[in-house]
């Protein structure tokens, strides 16, 4: 799938690579700039290259060192571009929204706060129209008429009714006539298309124009005037033009920056003077520029260094001609400085000059008249940030000029600039990674992959075949992962994903290889539970098997080590039920017994005791134990007459006998016996009765009880007056339930979003998260959440720091987020880091933290998407050993190529299986010694079962690098 090259060479200018799917421009220089990349179209004056270059395809044969010379008109990719304080935004000619620079609010839009120095695409929309940037905060317009906003929003800037900061685009409001849009510091004025002004922000200055020195949140009619045509915001005032030319302005004047002869502010808009042919205003922060339809320039406002041009300090507080010519087109005010252009295309600039952002290649602090920049005639649009300059030049290509210390300048790097330079046409066909693949049955697979930043315009293409070449059945999707059908039974299928982006792709890559399983093959798991840094599962035979952290014995085989692997725990098969807690774990039998082991320096585990237990050891003798859950050193339980039981510790009250005093028994809380379900948090408790009443105890420092309050309660609680709630989860400082009508509510602390209400504001009682009905079930973790729809997909929601949200990536979700396509969750567990599915077939996956091995995929490796955890049988039990084991050699391990087996007596056959319990390969040795090509397996556990004479059976894990 090698992509055809085409080498046209355009004599002393630059060279072009034309592939099959677009055209790359090589070492392109202009007015003696650094050579950069630009990936732009060619319009060729001729029709003889296009054709050849059209006809180019993966099977064409295309003459090598052709080379010819034509003459063509380059179009670059920028359509309209804003420069705010410390950040920059555009939209391409593709109607894609780009950003990059200082995104300490999320201005940017990418739905981060982290800083980019290159810009990347925001979003996949492709139906941008217009964009302005403020200090900390983007407004932007689509081809729809609609008006979106993002970033700082302490003073109501966004316009979305809120003063939350925004990290992704929100829409304001449903309107769909918005036509231009102005911001600078704090406040945003717009037009819609029938005339009328609208405006919202701070408004300290009366900088809104409504008559008030009112905050407004949400957009706000200024007069009734149907006239305006163009608008302007500086640091605290605003400037606009009506139809009739005449020019208006209102807001601070303590420069005399609005032009109306004094200093005094305005708080409505006031006409400037009687003049009727302006025809565009730009404000920086106190100071005024405007241009005249006869071409003529003017300045007023404070002048310090010299921004208003004049070639004094002077402040003028009316609009002062500048100059005789008649030539100015265009104009773009900075903070202490302007930028302007003439009809013939030069480039013009005064003012402030520190870090050389004027482009004159000096550092000289203030220049006071237009001086020229360079000799280019190229410069059509300007536009002026704080301290930084963007210029688009009539190639559509950007030049940049300035500060950069927060990468505004695009560049990738930090470095200011004191001459212009070129930045090119961003591309966002970058390679995929972190490939996976998930449930796989003996006809169907998902494979996915870590989504592209910035996602491609065209989304992804993908192959899959039985054969390891490249190549097979071709398909595109627009998501980061494939559903393929129509597969084969107990069959190795090979794929690769590239990127698409329209005219170009990125190289194909192998996302790794799968075995599909053999028909009407099922897993093993029945359960999973997870704590802090350790899991418990129960098999369906009803096997105990424990993974992760160890240093307290909390895994109960006997050590502290801890495993990355599920090992199974005494060979019991009627496990009912386990509970992973801080450092601490408890299970219950069929037979009703509960049984606790790992750390008891609080009395956890009931024993009576504050000894560890490294194996799971029997509380008390009663048989009639059904529920059980635990949360930070503390155990609850019901017994199946519906009394409630706990013990442990108890600082805040979480056991809920009315004192703050540890216990190692269990003890009885209260009288009642409708209890139904128990669960709990940090040192939060929540359960459920029979009449579907919602209870809580214990700490309340973030009103996860729901109370109301923020104080901690010692006895069972009663939340509100529902009757209907049908599940409850606790995170750390959390609280998620479901109604039996189907409705989902949070509350608590909602710093990282695991309330799912789209905001990081705490909730002090149970707020409805949505309107959908269909929730079934519901897990909460530290700071996440995960939700089961009655249709069987999986939700997740809130930090994502560590992957624990599967999605494939570590951004922190504030709403409910589809997790994969799989509609066959039958269960899941949120862990306090960690997150665990097993589907219908009975396959067990995780994601998250895994620094001790508690995914249990074999690695210490953190998981950012859902990975298959082995399902080994009696005649599969893992061996930990890796390599002699009675003059068994199985080498090298990890492996990267070939896996070489050895024995003493001769090796019958060896048989490979994946960490899903899938047959991956069977190979006869019949020698004593045998190798294994590992070459083509995807990285991962495997389990190499030696069959040799004698009966001799042995399963080794083995990783593959």
């Amino acid at each position: 799938m090698k992509k055809k090259l085409l080498m046209i060479v355009l004599t002393g200018l630059f060279s072009i690579m034309a592939f099959a799917g677009g055209l790359y421009i090589k070492n392109f220089k202009t007015n003696g700039s650094d050579s950069i990349d630009h990936d732009v179209t060619l319009q060729p004056k001729t029709n003889k290259i296009p054709k050849l270059i059209d006809g180019l395809s993966q099977d064409s044969s295309t003459p090598e060192g052709f080379l010819t010379t034509f003459s063509t008109t380059i179009i670059g990719c920028w359509q309209s571009f804003s420069a705010g304080s410390g950040h920059s935004a555009g939209i391409k000619t593709d109607g894609t929204l780009w950003a990059w620079g200082n995104n300490m609010y999320g201005q940017l839009g990418d739905g981060t706060t982290v800083g980019r120095n290159v810009p990347i695409q925001i979003g996949t929309a492709n139906n941008w129209l217009k964009i302005d940037g403020a200090s900390n905060y983007t407004v932007a317009i689509k081809t729809d008429g609609t008006l979106w906003s993002w970033g700082m929003n302490t003073y109501g800037e966004l316009g979305d009714g809120t003063t939350i900061d925004r990290s992704s685009p929100v829409q304001i409001g449903i309107a769909t006539n918005w036509q231009s849009i102005s911001t600078r510091s704090s406040h945003t004025l717009a037009i819609k298309t029938d005339g009328t002004l609208w405006a919202w922000g701070r408004n300290f200055n009366g900088q809104l124009g409504d008559g008030t020195n009112t905050d407004r949140n949400t957009p706000t009619q200024i007069g009734t005037a149907t006239d305006w045509v163009s608008i302007a915001t500086g640091a605290n005032y605003t400037l606009a033009i009506k139809s009739n030319g005449t020019l208006w302005a209102w807001g601070g004047n303590f420069y005399g920056q609005l032009g109306d002869g004094t200093t005094n502010d305005k708080g409505v808009p006031t006409q400037i003077g009687t003049a009727t042919n302006w025809k565009s205003v730009d404000a920086g922060n106190q100071h005024s520029l405007g241009l005249k339809t006869d071409g003529t320039l003017w300045t007023w406002g404070v002048n310090e260094f010299g921004q208003l041009g004049d070639g004094t300090t002077t402040d003028r507080n009316i609009p002062t001609q500048l100059g005789l010519e008649t030539n100015w087109l265009n104009i773009s005010a900075g903070l202490f400085f302007s930028f302007a252009s003439k009809a013939d295309g030069t480039l013009w600039a005064w003012g402030q000059n520190a870090q050389g952002r004027l482009g004159t290649g000096s550092t000289t602090s203030i220049i006071t008249a237009p001086t020229q920049i360079g000799s280019s005639t190229d410069n059509m649009q300007i536009s002026a940030g704080d301290h930084h300059i963007l210029v688009k030049k009539d190639d559509g290509f950007l030049k940049v000029c300035g500060a950069n210390n927060y990468g505004q300048l695009g560049d990738d790097t930090n470095n200011s600039r004191n001459t212009f330079a070129d930045i090119g046409c961003p591309s966002n066909c970058t390679i995929p990674t972190q490939f996976s693949t998930t449930g796989i049955t003996s006809t169907m697979a998902t494979i996915g992959w870590a989504a592209s930043t910035p996602v491609p315009n065209g989304g992804y293409v993908y192959l899959y075949s039985t054969n390891s070449i490249v190549g097979g059945i071709e398909a595109s999707t627009l998501s980061a992962t494939a559903n393929l059908s129509n597969l084969l039974s107990n069959t190795t299928y090979y794929w690769w994903v590239a990127s698409h982006c329209g005219s170009s792709q990125s190289d194909w890559v192998q996302g790794g290889s799968f075995t599909t399983l053999p028909t009407n093959a099922t897993g093993c798991w029945q359960s999973v539970n997870s704590g802090y840094f350790h899991s418990l599962g129960i098999k369906t035979d009803g096997t105990l098997w424990t993974w992760g952290r160890n240093n307290f014995g909390q895994l109960g085989d006997g050590t502290t080590n801890s495993k990355n692997t599920p090992i199974q725990i005494g060979s019991t098969t009627n496990w009912k039920n386990v509970a992973a807690g801080y450092f601490h774990s408890v299970g219950l039998k069929a037979d009703g017994t509960l049984w606790a082991w790992g750390r008891n320096s609080y009395g956890q585990l009931g024993d009576g005791t504050t000894t560890d237990r490294t194996i799971p050891t029997q509380i008390g003798t009663a048989t009639d134990w059904i529920s059980i859950a635990t949360g930070i050193d503390y155990t609850l339980a019901i017994k199946s007459n519906g009394t409630l039981w706990a013990w442990g510790y108890n600082q805040t009250g979480q056991l809920g006998d009315n004192t703050t005093i540890n216990k190692t028994v269990p003890i009885q809380i209260g009288t009642e016996n409708n209890w139904k379900m128990i669960t709990s948090g940090g040192v939060s408790t929540f359960a459920i009765k029979s009449n579907g009443t919602l209870w809580a105890w214990g700490d309340n420092q973030s009103g996860q009880l729901g109370d109301g309050t923020t104080i901690e309660k010692t006895t069972p609680t009663l939340i509100g007056t529902a009757t209907n709630w049908k599940d409850i989860a606790a995170g750390s400082l959390h609280s998620v339930g479901i109604k039996t009508d189907g409705t989902l509510w949070a509350w608590g602390r909602n710093e990282f979003g695991p309330l799912g209400d789209g905001t990081t504001i705490d909730k002090y009682i149970p707020t409805q998260i949505g309107t959908a009905t269909d929730w079934q079930s519901i897990e909460a973790g530290f700071e996440h959440s995960i939700g089961l729809k009655t249709n069987g997909t999986l939700w997740a929601w809130g930090d994502n720091i560590l992957g624990e949200l599967g999605d494939g990536t570590t951004t922190n979700r504030h709403v409910p987020t589809l997790i994969g396509s799989a509609t066959n969750v039958q269960s899941f567990i949120a862990g306090m880091f960690n997150t665990f599915v097993i589907n219908t077939n009975g396959f067990l996956s995780g994601c998250g933290y895994n620094s001790y091995g508690q995914v249990g995929d074999g690695t210490s490796i953190q998981k950012t998407i859902f990975t298959p955890i082995v399902c080994s049988t009696s005649s599969l039990a893992v061996q930990e050993i890796s390599a002699k084991t009675n003059q068994l050699n199985v080498y090298p391990n990890p492996v990267k190529d070939i896996l070489t087996i050895s024995y003493d007596q001769k090796i019958l056959f060896v048989t490979v299986y994946n960490a899903a319990g899938q047959l991956v390969l069977t190979k006869a040795i019949n020698d004593t010694k045998g190798t294994i090509d590992a070459s083509g397996f995807v990285s991962g556990v495997y389990l190499v079962k030696i069959n040799a004479v004698n009966d001799f059976v042995k399963t080794v894990k083995v990783i593959k690098r």
